[in-house]
């Protein structure tokens, strides 16, 4: 008689040990932290360069490394050296090194749409950086407003020069940059050609934005009319270099208003000297900053925030920009040097006592 309840006791107890270790693992299954391997999977960036040519683009290479380490992001960069077929077999190497996202500044803006084509054939975004790659589709094109260049370049030579001979030298065809520089310019200047002020007495896009053709050009366009140039419009800082040495060579730097782009620090020095009339700044940094954010939102499938879009000849692609600034002799302090994207000694390290 004394067994039987034990016996019930015991299998009792049993059952509710069973059903609290069953409860205990239940709670533990919920409460138990995601797997976090992809989470913590280090993300790497391939970052490929069409040139290295101009002082920016290192800038570009060495504030990119800096961010995205900042990040924990690895960065793979390659310099193609203004040759498209170098620049494919570097993406695909890339490729290779298992890069969860693609960063390009084509060389080429048709050629380099080879290289899109084998980072999306193997599930890689691509961010066209600077420089729109075109009929490829990319997933975000972040760049700086480049109308908003060409605007600002003719609207001071408009001001300063309203009247008489103007000269274009432009970057690549093979750069969209170039047109957008150049439909902003021409959407200023055009009223005053028209009305015939202004005479576009010659213009060329230069291969590679080279700054020795850039001189050949103007230098061959001075002989026989060096009285009639009053202005010219470079599509960047280094051209703009080579255009001024034309020009001095022919003893008439001081009578011709030369503009460009980029801020480069020799460019910056001969503003304040006055050899040359403006450049137009490019905060590198925020736009480095916002590619380093977008890869982040790319690998993890978020949406891309793009102030709009942009026709790459086929697709319209997400298209975010920065805006850039204007800079001359008299507010250089308050942009460049305020930024700190130059110190003030090394800009007026060479100026006029």
């Amino acid at each position: 008689m004394g067994r039987r309840p034990l016996l019930k006791r015991m299998r009792r107890m049993t059952a509710v040990l069973v059903l609290s270790s069953l409860f205990l693992a239940g709670c533990r299954a919920e409460t138990e932290e995601p797997d976090k391997t992809q989470q913590d999977k280090e993300i790497i960036v391939g970052f490929s360069m069409g040139t290295l040519l101009e002082d920016r683009w290192i800038r570009d290479r060495e504030i990119f490394i800096a961010e995205a380490e900042q990040k924990g992001i690895k960065v793979i960069v390659n310099n193609a050296n203004n040759n498209s077929d170098l620049q494919y077999e570097q993406v695909k190497e890339m490729l290779k090194q298992d890069i969860d996202v693609l960063i390009i500044a084509p060389n080429d803006c048709y050629s380099e749409a080879r290289c899109v084509k084998a980072a999306k054939d193997k599930n890689v975004p691509v961010i066209s950086y600077d420089r729109l790659v075109s009929n490829a589709d990319v997933d975000a094109y972040i760049s700086f407003d480049h109308t908003q260049v060409g605007v600002l370049m003719a609207s001071y030579l408009v001001e300063q020069v309203p009247e008489g001979g103007y000269m274009i030298v432009n970057g690549s065809a093979t750069d969209t940059n170039s047109n957008m520089i150049y439909d902003g310019a021409m959407s200023v200047l055009r009223p005053y050609i028209d009305s015939g002020k202004i005479q576009i007495l010659a213009q060329t896009n230069v291969d590679g934005w080279k700054r020795e053709n850039a001189y050949n050009f103007v230098a061959e366009e001075l002989k026989g009319r060096r009285q009639e140039v009053k202005a010219i419009l470079c599509g960047n800082d280094s051209m703009a270099w080579g255009v001024i040495d034309a020009l001095s060579e022919a003893q008439i730097a001081e009578q011709v208003k030369v503009v460009g782009q980029d801020a480069d620090l020799v460019a910056c020095q001969r503003v304040v000297n006055g050899k040359q009339a403006l450049t137009v700044y490019k905060p590198i940094k925020k736009l480095v900053q916002m590619a380093v954010e977008e890869c982040q939102k790319l690998v993890n499938g978020e949406k891309v925030d793009s102030q709009g879009t942009i026709d790459d000849g086929t697709y319209k692609v997400p298209y975010i920009f920065i805006e850039v600034k204007a800079v001359t002799k008299d507010n250089i302090k308050d942009t460049v040097i305020k930024d700190g994207f130059h110190l003030y000694e090394d800009v007026y390290q060479t100026a006029k006592k």
